[in-house]
């Protein structure tokens, strides 16, 4: 019974569901072409995939389900000298109540970094993202007060309300700036980016058309080596969509078991996103793969009404190297 009613109250919740804020990861860190387009086809290696899985507020019925894989690469490498030209593809799925609303978006990104030294190890770079959209109703999937009978809910009968359509599809566009600092294992980079610049329209209702705010987004980290076997990781950000402002800041630290081993490091952090959540990252890079885990302590007013609710976090990065080529890792972005 409790479900039906948290399934309801997401769907009475659609209509404004373009001033919400859109799905965000944690580990935002760890989404670099969720984060700023401008991070496509700036990684050690030949190519990325990146993958993320979030559950969020699972103490509340499952409410929040995220997943994004991402793939870039770079192309025209012997024509950029020390500049860089990268391609990539994201697809994102979001359900929500169930499976009652889900979102999802595939987005071709790119964008060009500029080398401002010779020795390549400062990049300025500007990128692009167009996306195609849906967001889908399944109203199967929840009950409604005129569906209420003696012996419970039955989903059989109708439920009286006016969707004119359980579909919504859009196109969208993003752009994003960073600059990029790199030598040896000292870095720093800051980047701006902006999404949904044309504010698509979408309605289930057909009566009014709601627009997907924009989101713009300011972040930076830097990273310096702590001795002969540990790393220190620095990183920030802040957001702001539709009048909501998000602010998160925090560290990590990595350490391999054995002197200057990039094939073999432990990562353990801690994180805070202001008046929402304070979440603990614990991390392992072995040879081409890096995973990392996040769990949200929830501490916003939201936590009084289910002490539960909690967030899970999971990415696993896979970076292609050229076994002849010089290796740099490069965990966060």
């Amino acid at each position: 019974m409790i479900k039906h009613y948290i399934s309801l109250v997401f769907i009475f919740l659609l209509p404004f569901a373009s001033e919400a804020q859109d799905a965000h990861y944690s580990q935002y860190f760890n989404a670099p072409l969720s984060l700023n387009p401008a991070f496509t086809g700036y990684y050690d290696g030949k190519h990325r995939l990146a993958t993320n899985f979030r559950n969020q507020w699972m103490g509340a019925g499952d409410p929040f389900t995220t997943a994004t894989v991402g793939f870039d690469t770079r192309i025209l490498a012997q024509q950029m000298d020390k500049s860089m030209l990268g391609v990539g593809l994201v697809l994102m799925g979001d359900r929500t109540a169930t499976g009652a609303y889900n979102s999802n978006y595939a987005s071709l990104s790119t964008a060009y970094h500029q080398a401002l030294d010779e020795e390549g190890f400062q990049h300025l770079a500007v990128g692009f993202q167009g996306s195609i959209g849906t967001r889908m109703l399944d109203y199967n999937r929840v009950s409604f007060n005129n569906q209420f009978a003696s012996r419970g809910f039955d989903l059989s009968l109708s439920n009286n309300e006016n969707f004119v359509t359980r579909r919504s599809a859009y196109v969208d566009f993003n752009v994003g700036l960073m600059y990029n600092y790199l030598k040896d294992r000292n870095r720093f980079f800051i980047g701006t980016s902006y999404y949904h610049i044309n504010q698509p329209k979408m309605s289930f209702l057909g009566n009014d058309e709601y627009m997907l705010p924009a989101r713009a987004t300011v972040h930076a980290g830097a990273s310096f080596l702590v001795g002969a076997q540990g790393e220190l990781f620095l990183s920030g950000q802040f957001m702001n969509q539709a009048g909501v402002n998000s602010t998160t800041f925090g560290f990590a630290y990595g350490f391999s078991p054995y002197q200057m081993d990039d094939n073999n490091v432990f990562y353990a952090g801690l994180f805070y996103r202001n008046q929402d959540a304070v979440y603990p990252y614990l991390g392992y890079l072995l040879n081409d793969v890096q995973i990392g885990l996040s769990y949200d302590i929830n501490t916003s007013g939201i936590q009084t009404g289910n002490r539960r609710n909690k967030s899970f976090e999971l990415s696993v990065i896979y970076h292609f190297f050229d076994p002849n080529s010089t290796r740099r890792v490069m965990p966060w972005y």
